[in-house]
């Protein structure tokens, strides 16, 4: 009679181990990549809604209310916010100043508004996020017919 061998030795049931694990932790590693970019993508999106929302509301007050509290310009705005958006804490810094543009003169020089128009600059933390590049958008705020 014949001596047959049946099964796996070992080795082959080690090496066929080993050769699952490196594909099934790849496919985990994977998947965790994927669903953090979804979630950093998410993230930066409740973010630019966060900062476009802001800026919206700066555009539509009036000229004289714009400016933080305690700041320079002075109005209505806090110079540091938190705020949640779809249960994720979000700091909002919001920086106004105001800027002279040379084209119509200077202060002191002849310019009876120095204060040509305001530079708005919004800032969005997410300090609960675990990879979050601050958000920054800047944009002016001027008023309608300061100078003729």
């Amino acid at each position: 009679m014949r001596n047959q061998k049946r099964g796996f030795t070992l080795i082959e049931v080690i090496i066929a181990t080993a050769v699952f694990l490196l594909f099934a932790v790849g496919v985990y590693q994977g998947y965790a990549a994927i669903y953090a970019a979804i979630a950093s993508t998410r993230h930066k999106a409740l973010a630019a809604d966060l900062a476009n929302a802001r800026f919206e509301t700066i555009k539509n007050m009036p000229y004289t209310s714009v400016g933080t509290i305690g700041g320079n310009p002075v109005g209505v705005l806090d110079q540091v916010a938190t705020t949640t958006s779809d249960k994720i804490p979000f700091t909002v810094t919001t920086t106004i100043v105001n800027i002279d543009d040379p084209f119509d003169g200077l202060s002191g020089a002849g310019d009876l508004f120095p204060a040509d128009y305001k530079l708005v600059e919004i800032k969005i933390e997410c300090l609960s996020c675990k990879v979050f590049a601050p958000m920054v958008i800047t944009g002016r705020v001027a008023p309608k017919n300061l100078e003729s």
